[in-house]
């Protein structure tokens, strides 16, 4: 089903009344924090993967651009795990970290997800469905202190 044309100038409308929340630049929520309960595990601090010499440039532009709008900063933490360059689909590099070993001693949160169906059933009768991507969304959710220590990353040239 495709909009009539009242409707795509109501959500056009919408859009503009919104357009901080369609931003390029992230946002960051003060509703809530992660944690990472690693309970009396010991650090966990694992050697830098090797990478190509082009992944090894990508990477140091990641961390500038990162470093840059303040989104991680240096660390002496006793914790580190490796960095993984994920290839997306549109051709660009996805900065990862691996934290395989991290999540081995975390405790897990129990909190169960949704059951799809139940999602689909609350929609109802909708004539129309949306999907927003959040920008970089998992930089949305702040560490807490804790947390930010356990996420220290590894990699083979020095900032």
């Amino acid at each position: 089903m495709t909009l009539g044309r009242m409707q795509g100038q109501q959500i056009k409308e919408l859009c503009t009344s919104y357009a901080p929340t369609f931003s390029v630049t992230r946002g960051l929520t003060e509703w809530a924090y992660h944690s990472t309960d690693t309970g009396k595990a010991h650090p966990i601090k694992a050697q830098p993967y090797w990478v190509s010499p082009q992944a090894k440039t990508a990477t140091e532009q990641e961390i500038q651009d990162m470093l840059q709008i303040g989104v991680i900063h240096p660390s002496g933490s006793a914790w580190a795990s490796p960095v993984v360059l994920v290839p997306k689909p549109d051709g660009e590099i996805r900065f990862c970290v691996d934290y395989h070993k991290l999540n081995a001693v975390t405790r897990p949160d129990n909190y169960p997800m949704p059951r799809t169906d139940e999602l689909l059933e609350k929609l109802g009768r909708a004539q129309f469905i949306s999907t927003l991507d959040l920008t970089k969304g998992y930089w949305q959710v702040p560490l807490n202190e804790s947390a930010k220590e356990r996420s220290a990353f590894t990699t083979r040239q020095a900032v």
